[in-house]
């Protein structure tokens, strides 16, 4: 943010209203009486901080300053991915690259309760999975991760992931479902008892259980090199010729 942006904040914070879900902000009216700026120049500030998922217009109460780990509209990767400034590779390559560097930091925090969210998290998964409801599959998935992060208490780490996921939404919602896909038609049609990629999240709230350091760390990287094996293109084999003279 430039000056005049942090001033802008600054102001938000000073003349809005502390509340249990965030800073209640007076009308844009008033922004605009007290900033010196035009509505419409309100409006475009207000328009950034809620695409950086600090703002969050909530129903009867106005416009609201949020923490954007919890306000889910994160947009900062999917808009410096849409200018060409990473790739979509890059943003999976850092996540992947965070979940491992946290992973045994979360026996620090995790308790008992939170790992039998996690677990309840993983059951939604797979009930998803075998309905074939890819958006409500990935939706847990994403869940779970994100309960990992807030299990940290880091704000910061959860907004990242967080928006991370949002950036990797579709091309994540597309391999879910050819790999469920995939699964179901390698067991002849029929529906698994439990996904390949389903089943790797249990062995992280296992690993969480043992309290062992190195078992959630090697959980969490067998979690991506699985997506990676049951997730990439099957190559192409092509049919074998007959036998000269035959037809």
């Amino acid at each position: 943010m430039d000056s005049d942006a942090l001033e802008f904040l600054d102001t938000l914070v000073r003349e809005g209203t502390r509340t249990e879900k965030g800073i209640r902000l007076p009308t844009e009216r008033r922004l605009a009486e007290i900033s010196g700026l035009s509505r419409s120049q309100v409006r475009e500030r207000l328009s950034g901080l809620q695409m950086l998922g600090m703002l969050q217009k909530v129903q009867g109460s106005g416009n609201m300053l949020v923490d954007p780990s919890t306000s889910g509209t994160g947009n900062v990767f999917t808009l410096m991915q849409r200018a060409g400034l990473v790739s979509t590779a890059q943003i999976a390559q850092a996540r992947e690259m965070l979940e491992i560097a946290i992973a045994p930091r979360i026996l620090e925090h995790v308790t008992e309760a939170q790992i039998l969210a996690l677990e309840q998290t993983v059951h939604d998964m797979i009930d998803a999975s075998a309905a074939r409801d890819f958006a409500a599959g990935l939706k847990a998935d994403h869940d779970f991760h994100l309960a990992l992060f807030d299990i940290l208490d880091n704000p910061i780490m959860t907004y990242m992931v967080g928006s991370m996921n949002q950036a990797l939404h579709d091309l994540l919602l597309e391999r879910r479902r050819v790999v469920i896909s995939r699964e179901i038609a390698e067991n002849g049609g029929v529906i698994p008892e439990m996904f390949t990629t389903d089943e790797v999240h249990f062995e992280i709230t296992r690993a969480l259980r043992s309290r062992r350091r190195e078992a959630v760390s090697a959980a969490m990287v067998e979690h991506f090199e699985r997506w990676r094996r049951v997730s990439r293109p099957r190559p192409h084999t092509a049919p074998t010729p007959a036998p000269r003279g035959e037809t």
